[in-house]
């Protein structure tokens, strides 16, 4: 027995350890390294809460990055370059000078002119006239001609229904300048009257 007053030689004794048995040191190392699944299993749950949050976190952000992935996918593919900027040809020019006017982008159609018209027709006159006829372009193009093109000239009709329900017939004339095409003049008339044409 053990005498209380009286310790064995060697030192003092250890004190016992508290909880279950130690795990030999190579073990000890990978005591972190268990899965989740096995501490589960035998009840130790401590991290619970925090792995819940983790994946309530993580379910969030990765809902987010597919959100912002899908909305930029659908930006890119949905919209059009702004007016003409990347028009290489006459009929995009056309197109993208009806669709600055459908918009209300006056001094961007009005950029697409050829020197040679803005020299003509200044702005305020080309404005006024644009707008005492804005009904004209607000609607869709229902057709457009083939475009007819002979060395820097081209010239294009397209038909188009405005908003108050009415045919209207445009014939551009564009010229190519300094790499770019320009329209050089743009005609509009009612399909069902030939003569009554209104140069913008």
């Amino acid at each position: 027995m053990d005498d209380p007053l009286n310790p064995p030689p060697g030192g003092d004794p250890e004190p016992a350890a508290e909880s279950g048995p130690e795990l030999p040191p190579i073990l000890a190392d990978r005591a972190t390294l268990i899965h989740p699944a096995i501490l589960t299993a035998y009840g130790f749950e401590e991290d619970a809460p925090q792995r819940r949050t983790f994946r309530r976190n993580l379910l969030r952000l990765l809902a987010g990055g597919l959100t912002a992935f899908v909305l930029t996918a659908w930006v890119l593919v949905r919209v059009q370059p702004p007016f003409g900027i990347f028009s290489d040809g006459p009929r995009d020019v056309v197109r993208a000078q009806l669709r600055a006017l459908g918009l209300g982008e006056y001094r961007a159609a009005y950029a697409m002119f050829s020197a040679h018209y803005r020299a003509e027709i200044p702005f305020d006159a080309w404005h006024q006239l644009v707008v005492t006829h804005r009904w004209m372009f607000h609607g869709e193009v229902v057709s457009a001609g083939e475009t007819s093109q002979s060395g820097a000239k081209a010239s294009l009709e397209i038909h188009l229904r405005a908003a108050d329900d009415r045919g209207y017939r445009a014939r551009f004339t564009l010229v190519r300048l300094d790499g770019h095409w320009w329209i050089d003049d743009m005609r509009w008339a009612e399909e069902s009257e030939q003569r009554d044409t209104v140069r913008i």
